[in-house]
């Protein structure tokens, strides 16, 4: 004998069927990273799990934990969008993620390649060491506190100086390269991002831009141009948030300690140029 719902208890009942069977798995906010934890990694994986990146066996070990299998299905997802394999959420992969979840890309004109890298000089230094595995999610802008490139150079090349930065912007645009980028250079001392005191040069580039930093030498047209093609080449390649290019006054402790890159810096110029 078959029962009958009433035509209202149907209709609820095929709602109810269908929202479940059409529950939308949606893209986090971006900025997540290995060693996070909480209900946007749990998002960030029912996301992956979608897509096929990960399996719900694997997400059963560790819901809510951004540990190295989703790191791993993270790099994957990356490398078949053709983004930079960092492991790490950012904007970038954000976009793309929503995009193949079926949504609309947060940043649709945002690139999918980083931008190409303005020519550099090779200038090692030996100031430099290990990274230990930090992620590279900050850019810090320096003054070399003189107007001689020369001798400014010199300086960061030499190991009683203890001091480096990946890239040296002379007045005339050219860029030099000290330290490579998986490296961690010595350029922002005791530090903190937001507030919060971490090793700044663990995660981040380092950019001296040759300028004595007293406010009223101005900063060239030529440096303006390097500086504009070579952040926004960083920033896209390691998918570095807009508020985290800052200046070495935006991260020295105790505040006050520096004014790199210098009051005259025009930031409004440089955040529109790589926007």
């Amino acid at each position: 004998m078959s029962v009958r719902l009433p035509p209202s208890t149907a209709t609820r009942t095929t709602t109810t069927q269908a929202a479940a069977a059409t529950a939308t798995v949606t893209a986090p906010p971006a900025g997540l990273r290995k060693g996070d934890s909480g209900p946007k990694v749990k998002q960030l994986q029912d996301a992956l799990v979608k897509l096929g990146y990960l399996t719900k066996a694997q997400v059963n070990t560790g819901p809510g934990t951004f540990g190295a299998q989703t790191e791993a299905a993270v790099k994957k997802f990356q490398g078949d969008k053709k983004l930079p394999t960092t492991g790490y959420y950012g904007e970038q992969t954000q976009a793309a993620l929503k995009k193949a979840l079926g949504g609309t890309p947060t940043t649709p004109t945002t690139p999918t390649k980083p931008g190409a890298k303005p020519p550099v000089i090779s200038a090692p230094s030996p100031n430099s060491d290990s990274r230990k595995g930090a992620d590279i999610d900050t850019i810090v802008m320096h003054h070399t506190a003189s107007n001689d490139g020369k001798a400014d150079l010199s300086w960061m090349r030499n190991p009683n100086s203890g001091v480096s930065a990946h890239y040296m912007v002379d007045r005339d645009g050219k860029i030099y390269q000290l330290v490579g980028d998986d490296k961690r250079a010595w350029h922002a001392g005791k530090s903190e991002l937001h507030g919060v005191p971490t090793d700044v040069n663990a995660r981040s580039i380092g950019i001296e831009i040759v300028n004595d930093g007293s406010g009223k030498t101005p900063f060239t047209e030529a440096q303006y141009k390097a500086l504009t093609e070579l952040t926004s080449h960083l920033k896209e390649k390691y998918d570095v948030p807009m508020k985290n290019i800052v200046g070495h006054a935006d991260v020295a402790v105790p505040k006050g300690r520096k004014n790199d890159p210098a009051p005259n810096f025009d930031w409004a110029r440089l955040r529109k140029g790589i926007s």
